[in-house]
């Protein structure tokens, strides 16, 4: 009993499986051979051979034509759910080898998140709709451990240094800057000419120490030789650092291109200190060596070109 499974398994094959649910769905054996490309006597004795090698008998032939038994009913049935199941699978193992499905993991820091890949998942989802990007925001000590287990397909964002970049490939996009933005009608603002040293009077909002951006702003103010403004706030919360802004006499800073577009329509004000404050490369990190997923790939052209 245990070897019949696999007795009629060998002798069943695709093509009799399709026929017989073509039989089932169609008024006539030559309705059928029409739809399976097949004469009426090749499709009779593919029914021949299926119910030999099952033992069971399927059709039952009358004056009114071929009509299904209960046992052919219910097969039919169940073959409409199997090739339906096996056509879906077969198409999305397509588009995701042809990369127009599939699903991305991006790790995203403050510079990346803000424009960069905001951009490039807009262009990716307009040329490959079926592609889905899930984000995972972070500092680097976060996310390039998830990048070399796998978890992440990629990171956007501000390159990281050289002692992290073990493993990794590293491509940068554009080079960024620090701007230190307020409220509109800030005090400040009536100081006329201003200097790191004449902003030192007031409150920040800072980065947390272990971040890029403040290990930035600390070197900036060391070289001066400057102490370091009074700190009111540490967060790395865009949103939560845009509404303290707003509502205090706090100064924060920002990559340029997260608050480009509150710059752009007057609602925060960027201080000029009369010196470029340069955050650094922005760009992709991956793992080296590593074949990204044809989605991956397609999002990675996508930031190339955002």
């Amino acid at each position: 009993m245990n070897n019949e499974p696999q007795t009629w398994a060998r002798r069943v094959k695709m093509q009799h499986l399709r026929a017989v649910l073509a039989v089932a769905d169609s008024t006539s054996l030559a309705q059928a051979g029409e739809r399976l490309g097949l004469t009426q006597p090749a499709v009779t004795k593919i029914l021949h051979e299926v119910e030999s090698s099952l033992g069971l008998q399927l059709f039952a032939r009358s004056s009114r034509g071929t009509v299904c038994t209960e046992a052919g009913r219910q097969m039919a049935e169940r073959l409409r759910l199997v090739f339906s199941q096996l056509d879906q699978t077969v198409q999305t193992l397509r588009d995701e080898t042809e990369g127009l499905s599939g699903r991305v993991t991006v790790g995203a820091l403050i510079a990346g998140a803000a424009s960069l890949l905001p951009h490039a998942i807009a262009r990716l989802q307009a040329q490959r709709p079926g592609i889905r990007i899930a984000i995972i925001e972070g500092t680097y000590d976060y996310l390039i451990p998830l990048l070399r287990q796998g978890v992440l397909d990629l990171i956007v964002g501000r390159l990281p240094k050289f002692e992290y970049r073990e493993g990794l490939a590293v491509e940068a996009l554009y080079q960024e800057q620090v701007a230190l933005v307020v409220r509109p009608g800030h005090p400040v603002l009536d100081c006329g000419a201003l200097t790191l040293a004449a902003l030192q009077a007031w409150p920040w909002i800072m980065p947390l120490p272990d971040t890029t951006l403040r290990q930035l702003i600390e070197a900036i103010f060391h070289d001066l030789r400057l102490d370091m403004p009074t700190v009111r706030c540490e967060s790395v919360s865009v949103v939560s650092n845009r509404a303290m802004i707003l509502q205090t006499d706090c100064i924060c800073a920002f990559p340029k291109e997260v608050v480009q577009f509150e710059l752009d329509h007057g609602l925060l004000v960027q201080l000029d200190v009369g010196q470029v404050l340069d955050f650094g490369p922005v760009g992709l990190s991956y793992r080296k060596g590593a074949s990204p997923s044809p989605a991956a790939q397609a999002l990675l052209e996508a930031l190339r070109q955002a």
